[in-house]
């Protein structure tokens, strides 16, 4: 019965041990995932500073040739 004891707290401790590992895995991934969309999120208000700048260049431009 002792040895069941033993073989029995092994095999939660290797579990509880593989999902710790598991957690910081993941955990690891989203934070660099957050960083991913906080790039890809200014990429985006950069390209539309970039569009309104086109659209204002392509309104500039058509004022100017019906005059």
């Amino acid at each position: 019965m002792a040895k069941e004891k033993v073989d029995l707290k092994k095999e939660a401790d290797s579990k509880m041990e593989t999902m710790v590992e598991q957690h910081n895995q993941l955990a690891t991934e989203i934070q660099e995932a957050n960083a991913r969309i906080g790039e890809i999120k200014q990429m985006i208000i950069e390209h539309q500073g970039y569009m309104k700048g086109l659209e204002a260049c392509d309104k500039q431009c058509d004022e100017k040739e019906s005059k």
